[in-house]
């Protein structure tokens, strides 16, 4: 009787452990699709590579779905009823990470787990600042404020990868050096640490880079035919379809005008020759500009947005970078003495 109670006590043990192990893996997405969604099925795609591959599919019923399964490591993926053409407006962007992950079909947001969860009060705080003068300094000081909450998982390189064209590189840099090597070398998140040593190279104190582009009259140029010949050079990075670069030039224009040994050269990236040609006549831009593309020259310098600004000195070195025009009079005061 005794070994037989040592041979159930052992049973039950390990069914303990199997249910335990099974539950800190498993997770749900339960949910509904608006009323306007009228496809059968629902689908869960994998979302860190390039193309959607499928993982899952749920049938909707009466507007409701459910999925369940386990997930070995946290991911991203998405979830979008019918085919890919269909509802193109109802997607959901999801942490697939153990728990039960609820999705509102009035919210963009899902809830219910602990990533999830941080997504929509990181993205609701940080989007609060957008609108403010001073939001790049919000943003840098909201993520000095929670990095420690996720210095070394998923989430924190998630938020590096979504928020780093608002964030100064030296923080961006400082920042990613906590995230381990097997989370870095996920798909998803390789472009965002292939830019960061491209950054390196580009940092205040960097020599400049020299790039291939073309002159608006189609003649071939590249950097170094203006950069490092002893004068002061600003390289305005823009695009006649970008409304900030617009709305910024001028000013720049003005700044220009008041500091004769500076030389200005725009750099249209990805436009189209004859939208960047229309706009500089419509803006009257003096300064040469060149065309970049498909934005090779913003790629080596580490550059996700525009509107962007490098400052080099008279020898080449990079003096300053990704300022607001707003700034670039006091930059040039102090760096032009």
């Amino acid at each position: 009787m005794k070994k037989i109670n040592i041979l159930l006590c052992s049973a039950i043990l390990s069914l303990v452990f199997f249910v335990s192990c099974g539950s800190k893996s498993s997770y749900t997405i339960t949910g509904t699709v608006p009323s306007s969604v009228t496809s059968e099925y629902i689908y869960l795609y994998s979302g860190e590579s390039m193309e959607p591959v499928l993982l899952d599919s749920a049938q909707i019923k009466n507007h409701a779905f459910k999925f369940k399964g386990k997930v070995d490591s946290i991911t991203l993926v998405m979830l979008h009823p019918g085919s890919m053409n269909e509802n193109p407006t109802v997607v959901w962007d999801i942490i697939l990470e153990p728990g039960k992950i609820v999705i509102d079909s009035a919210s963009r947001f899902v809830s219910g787990t602990p990533m999830n969860d941080d997504f929509k009060v990181w993205v609701d705080s940080i989007n609060s600042y957008t609108q403010e003068m001073d939001a790049p300094i919000r943003v840098s000081q909201y993520f000095t404020n929670h990095w420690n909450e996720h210095s070394s998982d998923f989430f924190g390189a998630l938020m590096l990868t979504v928020f780093n064209s608002i964030l100064p590189f030296p923080q961006i840099d400082t920042l990613s050096n906590s995230i381990p090597e097997e989370i870095r070398s996920r798909q998803i998140f390789k472009p965002l640490f292939q830019s960061i040593e491209i950054m390196r190279k580009s940092r205040v104190g960097s020599p400049f880079i020299d790039t291939q582009m073309v002159s608006i009259d189609g003649k071939p140029a590249k950097l170094s035919d203006y950069i490092g010949k002893g004068e002061y050079v600003l390289v305005d990075f823009w695009a006649s379809w970008c409304k900030p670069c617009r709305q910024g030039m001028p000013i720049l224009q003005e700044i220009a005008k008041s500091n004769p040994n500076l030389k200005v050269i725009g750099i249209a990236v990805s436009d189209k020759e004859e939208d960047a040609v229309s706009a500089i006549k419509e803006m009257k831009i003096t300064w040469p500009v060149l065309l970049d593309q498909p934005a090779a020259s913003a790629q080596a310098y580490g550059l996700s947005a525009i509107p962007a600004m490098i400052l080099f000195s008279p020898d080449g070195t990079i003096l300053q970078r990704d300022f607001r025009v707003e700034d670039l009079a006091s930059i040039l005061e102090n760096s032009m003495k």
